[in-house]
């Protein structure tokens, strides 16, 4: 008996020291507290009167992510209530990007965010707090940095090639009320599991871009909407060519904007080949909605003028 009183007694020692781990059940109910907590505060981050206010409440924020992050299971949860984040999963599934962006009423936003990635030497999830820091990148588009020297922006695309383990991201940034960004970053990590942020990877690009550059930067007027996407069957990133709005206004982005053709990016052997005036449209399928078959008895042919980039 006395036995068993001191193994029991033991057992209590350990577990007020090291604790014992969280219960899925346990788990899922903190990250949902936590989650709630985040939610009451969203409103405060984008929308009180002073940057002050807003940034106390981000503090919050910030504090009740990290907390979530580092909970089991986290990688997993949605947070699908905190609609103000930006939330992006690699294709193989070994990380995924949270960001988010508090507005200041200058009009140039600050960035926050965490990389959540398994590490397989470990085999645990990693967590690296980004910490923007623009102002230490002396040239945006040729530097490398890490989490903790990071170029604030909100991702919403990963793309990962099959013969590849670095990473493609598209991203958005609202550089100033004058000014919004659309970047194309690159994402690779080291044997320790470390992210670094920026790759030479883009061949044959326009003459604005001068060097190697290890990301791509579009900056145009924030009155406008340039589109940046990946698509999939064409495995090619599409944008907007972007020009000023005035042969005069040559080099203020302020004035820049989208105009009719569409420019890409091929992939092949490792790397980003820029391609000029690309058909940007899919060909007809029968899957869709619209689909004019032309082996139907009914068929009439469209004669529709149609742009097509030349």
């Amino acid at each position: 008996m006395r036995s068993k009183i001191i193994l029991i007694f033991c057992i209590l020692i350990i577990a007020a020291t090291k604790g014992f781990a969280a219960s899925p059940v346990d788990s899922i109910a903190r990250l949902k507290g936590c989650e709630d907590s985040m939610k009451a505060l969203q409103y405060m981050r984008l929308n009180a009167w002073t940057d002050g206010e807003r940034e106390d409440a981000n503090a919050k924020f910030l504090a009740l992510m990290n907390e979530a992050l580092l909970l089991p299971g986290a990688f997993d949860y949605p947070f699908d209530s905190l609609k103000t984040i930006g939330k992006v999963t690699s294709p193989d599934n070994q990380f995924r990007i949270i960001t988010w962006d508090v507005p200041k009423l200058s009009g140039k936003d600050s960035y926050y965010g965490f990389i959540q990635c398994y590490n397989e030497k470990k085999s645990k999830y990693d967590l690296f707090v980004l910490k923007e820091n623009t102002a230490a990148i002396p040239n945006i588009q040729t530097a490398t940095y890490t989490p903790d020297k990071w170029m604030g922006m909100l991702y919403y695309k990963i793309i990962q090639q099959k013969d590849s383990k670095t990473y493609t991201l598209l991203a958005w940034q609202g550089y100033s009320k004058q000014i919004t960004r659309k970047i194309i970053d690159v994402l690779s990590f080291n044997n320790l599991g470390v992210p670094s942020f920026g790759k030479v990877i883009f061949t044959k690009l326009p003459s604005t871009y001068k060097g190697s550059p290890k990301r791509m930067v579009f900056e145009y007027s924030a009155q406008a909407f340039m589109s940046l996407r990946y698509d999939e069957a064409k495995n090619m990133i599409l944008f907007d060519h972007l020009g000023p709005i005035e042969d005069g206004l040559q080099g203020q982005h302020q004035y820049y904007g989208p105009g009719f053709q569409v420019d890409g990016l091929k992939y092949g052997n490792g790397t980003w080949d820029y391609v000029a005036n690309v058909e940007a449209r899919n060909p007809d399928h029968k899957d869709d909605k619209l689909f004019n078959d032309p082996q139907h008895p009914t068929y009439q042919p469209n004669n529709k003028a149609i742009y097509t980039p030349h």
